[in-house]
């Protein structure tokens, strides 16, 4: 949102009348729709006008998948052990042998 609302501010000069008032409109109000549209888990899009270019800003929310637990060690541990060129019987890299 804050990459949007630094976009529409420097085209602002740039729209025609009738979206640049909608422009300081959404600037002042209708943000905060867009942060509550993202929050509630729904895309958002900003549209305005220069001339005969049509300008559209869309945000849409990012689900993260989870770490693993802190018990399970570092993350990178068995994309190391995928690596490990070690072909003892039973070995078990840990990442810091020679």
């Amino acid at each position: 949102m804050v990459w949007i609302r630094l976009a529409v501010r420097v085209l602002l000069s740039g729209f025609d009348p009738r979206n640049t008032e909608r422009a300081y409109q959404w600037l002042d109000h209708g943000q905060w729709e867009a942060v509550a549209r993202l929050k509630a888990g729904e895309p958002y899009a900003f549209v305005a006008s220069a001339g005969r270019t049509r300008i559209e800003w869309s945000a849409r929310p990012v689900l993260f998948l989870p770490l693993p637990h802190a018990a399970t060690g570092p993350p990178w541990r068995c994309a190391e052990s995928a690596l490990c060129s070690c072909t003892a019987r039973g070995h078990m890299c840990r990442g810091y042998h020679r």
